[in-house]
């Protein structure tokens, strides 16, 4: 039977007053628990087998660098970035070409 079946049973018997409510609150506190451990130890992850086990490989280089939170990797210096239209502020720190 499951949970969920004992759940529904414990509820028909609160209702047609075989058991109190505290009775109620008790067993079905402790039938959840259950349920809950029966569920977690279901869904734990089984030890992976040590022949499938993969190894990767570091270079030696890594070594050297002590490691932190967060490594950066650094591609290239150049700046290609293009403006395609200046912004207003910029329009403004310009001398008017038209002034002169």
């Amino acid at each position: 039977m499951s949970w969920q079946d004992r759940l529904r049973d414990l509820g028909e018997r609160l209702v047609s007053g075989e058991i109190t409510t505290a009775q109620y609150r008790t067993e079905s506190e402790a039938l959840l628990a259950e349920a809950d451990q029966e569920a977690a130890a279901e869904t734990q992850p089984s030890p992976p087998e040590k022949s499938a086990r993969e190894k990767v490989p570091i270079p030696v280089s890594a070594a050297w660098e002590a490691p932190s939170g967060e490594m950066t990797q650094i591609v290239g210096t150049s700046d290609k970035t293009t403006m395609v239209n200046p912004g207003i502020a910029d329009r403004l720190d310009q001398p008017d070409a038209s002034a002169t």
